[in-house]
This record gives C-alpha cells, structure tokens and sequence, in this order.
C-alpha cells in the first residue's frame, strides 16, 4: 500500500466499463449513444485499437451550428481534437494523471496499456470519486480488466 492517495496508481481509480465509437461514426451516433448511455466523454479509436480523441458534450454541442439533422452526419473524426489526446499509462501515479489534465486543460486523460492501446479512461468525477474512497470499477484484490465497447450501427436492410 502506498504511502498517500497521490501515489496510489491510474488503475486505482480509472473507470474501465468505456465506450468507444469508430473515427468514421457519425456524430449524430455518437451524441445518442452518449445520450442514451448518460456517458459524458466518449473516446474515438482507429481500428488499431489507439485512442485518437475524446468526444465530450461540450465538443459535440460547438460542432452543431444548428443546421438540419443532415449536418450531425459527418463523421465524429472531423469534430474530435486534431491533437493527440492527453494519456496517461496505468502504471502513473495518480498525482501524474491530475497533472497532465491540468496540462491539457481538460477534465479526462486517457489511459494506455504498454502497447499504446485504450484501457480506460479517468475523468476529474472518477479523481473526486477516489477522493471520496468510492471504488467504482473492480472489487478489492481483483484486477480490473478493460470492458471497452464499442458500438456499430445495425442499418434495416
């Protein structure tokens, strides 16, 4: 057991239940998903398996200039940040994950594995969560293991 909270690591307190949506899904998708599933940040993965960036509600309502619901059609790659998103691996300390939200000026970093894939992701609820000594993601003693999801829209046929 670590000495203090800040040391403790990103796999203490990261939420690992993500659901992730493809680079080519619509934002019209992906606001629905998060609606629909109360998400508030949705990461956006190629197909290898790298987090490209984060949907936020804040991003999606700026993307929408009001027009027709054609306009919510194109694809989530062309709203998400063109900067790599902040990321943290699970082996980072708690304290480094603040940090490099506070860097980004975001309220979510991105967590790796050691091959550069999504695991999870933390956001300043799961920080406050953990403040709290709210243990949200696995039991006590039991590794937590990624259950990202990821959605593909089933079309009529």
């Amino acid at each position: 057991m670590t000495s203090s909270f800040e040391e403790n690591l990103v796999s203490d307190v990261m939420s690992t239940d993500v659901l992730t949506v493809a680079a080519e899904e619509t934002t019209l998708m992906a606001w629905e998903l998060m609606r629909q599933g109360g998400f508030h940040h949705v990461p956006v993965v190629g197909t290898d398996g790298h987090c490209i960036g984060v949907l936020d509600a804040e991003t999606m309502a700026a993307a929408w200039d009001g027009g027709g619901p054609d306009r919510m059609r194109m694809p989530v790659s062309t709203v998400v940040d063109r900067r790599p998103p902040p990321c943290v691996t699970v082996a980072d300390s708690v304290a480094a994950t603040a940090r490099a939200m506070l860097a980004a000026q975001l309220d979510f970093v991105a967590v790796t594995g050691h091959d550069g894939r999504l695991v999870g992701l933390v956001t300043a609820r799961d920080l406050v969560a953990a403040v709290a000594g709210l243990r949200h993601h696995a039991a006590e003693g039991r590794a937590a293991q990624p259950a990202l999801y990821r959605i593909e829209p089933v079309l009529p046929g």
